[in-house]
């Protein structure tokens, strides 16, 4: 009974196999009958329209051509084979080139002058590429390094165009107009080298600290005249002077804002690195811009170490460690670093401080003197992140973890070190600017009484200090030692005179914004020193050890050490950005800083690119450049508000120097503006202002902004919540097997 009941259940099953084979193949000839009739279908109407296109009747030639170039424009969605669609294609463009010109003259001129343009946008947009600065040079180091490399002298080149940007309009509505219709140099006080100064203008150690005829020129801000109309047309510099000086923090703070929302629209919708992490890494880590095989055997290894990343860290979310000995590691390194922080800013101050003594102790001081607080800024700037790598190895955190503390903390070190500098510098400004002012002496009477003071019986003290009554009363005990003194020769009276008129002279010619825009220019000039020294001490010298020396060495010098060195794209994205908020610091008091560094900029990008193409190699964490642009975007806004506040904060609290710059006389900076408005401007214009920046408007002005802000941030937050949800929509629709339509009708 069972052996007959297995063979009615194995027959049944062998029918119902014969049956499923059968539909299978009846579905099978139906599909191909169908598709077999849809080529025959598509060949008769291919035949019609030929047909068709042959007949002389303008609409019905028309129509057809239109119907061609639907095919040329939907044969991708066309379900044949690429055999056939190449054919295809090609018969449909002869069509419409051979027959659309028969149409009518105008129809044929239009679309050979529109193929026309294309050709020759198409060549215009190669040559306009040929004059990008640098392109080529950018391209070649994208194909050895990746995208990566690149992005750092794309960077370069994109702060090489913001001060080219800001030397226009300091050279055109500042420097130029102080050339051409100013007073000429040795008219004034302040573009006049004082005589005891004289001798010593041209030596070396007085122009490498800036001085001499450097001081007294277009460099700075004494140099430039207080005279509110210059040239016959009525030029009013200090007015421009200004403007410009809060135009170069507007343009930069427009432009990197527009750069940002830029790279935002164009940035695509990525996966999350939390999703799908080996799928991204196998299908989509690879750099197709590499062109070069050591390039390209170093991108492999990145995306192998990635893969072991990936792994491990899988592994690491199910382990359950003690974090005892890590925790106290990584305090340890926050304590080194805070330690290392504090004291980068405590020297700087103490450097400045020490100078300032010096300055009141030494009537000349030394080439070192003179420049140690650019040259311990600068070495403390180049040291401290090297310092900061060292540190990072006992926290033992990841990779991209580590990178990012690394850069939060050059950061921080950057605007330690820009901010203590100029709080040293602002202390000073304050001891400069807080001096009485002298009023003016008359020498010849000050001399001719000098003179009358060697006679001892022509005058008592009685008599000398009646004289002096209606003098500088800052001046009475220096007189009055000198009386004391008159008795012994003319030859210590006249010296002592030569003494008086160089002090008061030295107090009436104090300009702390010149000292200012010294110090950051010297600044900027020993970085760049410090820059160059950098590249072809560590950089080219251990290239060349490495390369000639292996050989020697009973060691593989190249993957060990001192190997290769690697280009750090982080450090030196964060160097642009320092030096950049320097120039910002110091624009306003040295108008041809943005001229300087353009100069800077074009030499750093030749020599940084030398040495990425012959000294360095890859690093092995390589990062996509488009996940970075706004990263260091951001972070040059930040410096850039920053370096902008002590600017705003030295034109508001200090007065300007009394003898020097384009705001002598005036009791603050700002007050030009409502000088030129009283002056220059009808009543009704200034009742107008007054109301305007009364409380009453300003108040609700900056209620209402607050709230606008507050509004866009919620739309802004609302389409990244629906961004976010349409991403995991495509996640769960790629998980969904896809079916042709074709079939699931069938």
């Amino acid at each position: 009974m069972s052996t007959a009941s297995e063979s009615l259940v194995g027959s049944s099953r062998s029918l119902s196999a014969a049956k499923r084979h059968k539909s299978v193949r009846m579905n099978s000839r139906r599909i191909y009958s169908a598709y077999q009739n849809h080529n025959q279908s598509s060949s008769d109407e291919e035949d019609k329209v030929d047909e068709r296109v042959d007949s002389d009747d303008p609409e019905e030639m028309f129509q057809n051509i239109q119907y061609q170039k639907e095919i040329i424009a939907n044969i991708r969605t066309r379900p044949w084979p690429m055999r056939r669609k190449l054919k295809v294609l090609k018969h449909a463009r002869e069509i419409v080139l051979k027959y659309e010109g028969r149409l009518t003259r105008t129809r044929g001129y239009q679309t050979a002058g529109a193929d026309m343009l294309k050709k020759m946008s198409r060549v215009l947009y190669n040559i306009v590429v040929v004059f990008i600065p640098w392109e080529v040079r950018i391209k070649k180091i994208e194909s050895h390094f990746g995208s990566g490399v690149a992005s750092y002298f794309i960077f370069l080149r994109w702060l090489f165009g913001i001060n080219i940007v800001l030397t226009i309009m300091t050279g055109a509505f500042i420097v130029l107009p102080e050339l051409l219709a100013g007073a000429p140099f040795g008219t004034t006080r302040s573009k006049t080298i004082p005589k005891e100064h004289l001798h010593s203008a041209q030596d070396l150690d007085t122009i490498w600290s800036l001085g001499g005829y450097l001081q007294y020129s277009v460099l700075f801000y004494g140099y430039y005249g207080s005279v509110r109309k210059i040239g016959s047309a009525g030029y009013r510099l200090p007015l421009a002077y200004f403007l410009v000086g809060m135009a170069v923090f507007a343009y930069s703070f427009i432009i990197l804002l527009r750069k940002m929302a830029k790279n935002s629209r164009l940035s695509l919708a990525s996966a999350s690195d939390e999703n799908f992490t080996f799928c991204w890494r196998v299908f989509c880590a690879w750099d197709y811009l590499i062109g070069n095989p050591e390039a390209a055997e170093s991108k492999g290894a990145a995306i192998v170490n990635n893969i072991r990343e990936a792994i491990v860290e899988e592994q690491e979310k199910k382990k359950d460690t003690s974090l005892a000995v890590l925790i106290s590691l990584r305090l340890l390194a926050n304590i080194l670093v805070l330690m290392s922080l504090a004291g980068s800013i405590y020297i700087i101050y103490f450097v400045v401080d020490r100078s300032q003594k010096l300055e009141q102790e030494k009537p000349e001081l030394t080439l070192w003197e003179k420049n140690e607080v650019s040259v311990v800024v600068s070495l403390i700037t180049m040291i401290a992140p090297s310092a900061f790598e060292l540190v990072a190895q006992l926290e033992m955190y990841h990779p991209r973890t580590s990178l990012r503390f690394q850069l939060a903390r050059v950061l921080v070190l950057y605007l330690g070190n820009l901010y203590s500098l100029i709080i040293a510098l602002l202390d000073k400004v304050n001891s400069m600017s807080s001096t009485i002012p002298v009023s003016p002496v008359n020498w010849s009477d000050t001399r001719s009484y000098l003179a009358t003071i060697t006679q001892p019986a022509a005058s008592t003290l009685s008599t000398l200090v009646s004289e002096i009554s209606h003098r500088n009363i800052a001046t009475i005990a220096t007189m009055l030692d000198v009386t004391n003194r008159s008795k012994g020769s003319s030859e210590t009276s006249s010296n002592q005179s030569t003494h008086i008129e160089k002090n008061t002279r030295s107090q009436q010619d104090q300009c702390w914004e010149t000292y200012v825009g010294q110090e950051m220019l010297k600044l900027s000039i020993i970085d760049m020193i410090f820059t160059v020294a950098s590249i072809l001490l560590i950089d080219f010298i251990r290239g060349l050890v490495v390369r000639y020396l292996s050989d020697c060495c009973c060691w593989d010098l190249e993957s060990k050490f001192p190997e290769y060195g690697e280009f750090k794209i982080a450090e030196n994205v964060l160097h642009l950005i320092y030096n950049q908020g320097m120039i910002w610091m110091g624009a306003f008091f040295s108008p041809c800083l943005p001229a300087f560094n353009v100069l800077k900029l074009i030499g750093l990008m030749y020599l940084r690119s030398w040495a990425v193409l012959t000294c360095n190699v890859p690093h092995q964490q390589v990062f996509k450049a488009s996940r970075s642009n706004n990263f260091y975007l951001a972070m040059l806004l930040f410096m850039l508000f920053l370096c902008m506040l002590p600017t705003i904060f030295a034109i508001v609290r200090y007065r300007p120097s009394q003898h020097c710059g384009p705001f002598s006389g005036q009791e603050k900076i700002y007050d030009i503006i409502s000088e030129t408005v009283a002056n220059d401007f009808p009543l009704w214009f200034s009742k107008v202002m007054s109301y305007i920046t009364s409380p009453v408007v300003v108040l609700p002005a900056l209620l209402l902004l607050f709230m606008l802000i507050y509004y866009l941030q919620a739309i802004a937050r609302s389409l990244k919540f629906t961004n976010n949800q349409l991403m995991m929509q495509l996640q769960t629709a790629h998980c969904i097997p896809w079916r042709p339509k074709r079939f699931l009708s069938l």
